[in-house]
């Protein structure tokens, strides 16, 4: 081969190595970017249809109790609604005393009180001998203990959304019967707090007894949601 077809040799060579790199830029490599970008955009999809599908699996079978949570709340709401519907629970009273054999001569309705956190009751360490320091002591503040309970309370509730109606009951019947009228006041589906009872024998029939029953209802105002305009 002579020097000047060697030079065209070598420039065909070199043109075609050109030509291939030129293409790979041109063609080729855009194709594989776009190709890498699809398979992270499938990845990135894959996961998040992954995270989604576990949430829904979650929330299924939290729905599951729904039906149960929502009887639960109903029934609270009639324990303690949302207004004092004291006429409902007047007739509830009513139906009571039917079903107990005993008679009704008057309910009240009283104030209404708002609701303050209890406090627990503390009583002096049994340690102290309760004598009194010499005058030239100090006395130190005497230690106190809880009586075994916690009080529990809720910030939610407050004195703005949950208080207490008296109501009192003057009824008559039998011990018994007026015994069971006061269960089923207090295992109703209105809380009531019974607070006080007294009861005399009649003096017209020494069988019966007049009783007089003391309890708080109480109320809970439920949240207003303001429609945004």
């Amino acid at each position: 081969m002579t020097g000047t077809n060697r030079l065209w040799a070598i420039g065909a060579v070199t043109v075609m190595l050109i030509t291939l790199v030129a293409g790979w830029f041109i063609g080729a490599q855009p194709m594989l970017a776009a190709a890498a970008k699809d398979d992270a955009d499938r990845v990135s999809l894959e996961a998040q249809n992954v995270a989604q599908q576990a949430q829904i699996a979650v929330l299924t079978e939290q729905n599951k109790d729904l039906p149960a949570i929502e009887a639960d709340f109903k029934a609270l709401q009639k324990s303690i609604p949302g207004s004092p519907n004291t006429a409902a629970f007047i007739d509830g009273l009513n139906g009571l005393a039917v079903t107990t054999g005993v008679q009704v001569s008057s309910i009240t309705v009283g104030e209404t009180i708002a609701y303050t956190p209890p406090a627990p009751v503390v009583v002096p360490d049994a340690s102290t001998d309760g004598s009194t320091p010499a005058p030239e002591a100090t006395a130190a503040p005497a230690p106190v203990v809880e009586t075994g309970y916690t009080v529990s309370s809720s910030p939610l509730i407050t004195a703005e959304n949950f208080v207490a109606i008296k109501v009192g009951v003057e009824l008559k019947g039998s011990y018994e019967a007026v015994l069971n009228f006061v269960k089923g006041l207090q295992s109703g589906s209105r809380l009531v707090l019974v607070t006080g009872f007294t009861s005399t024998t009649d003096a017209v029939d020494g069988s019966q007894v007049v009783a007089h029953v003391d309890g708080l209802l109480y109320v809970i105002k439920q949240p207003t949601t303001e429609v945004k305009k």
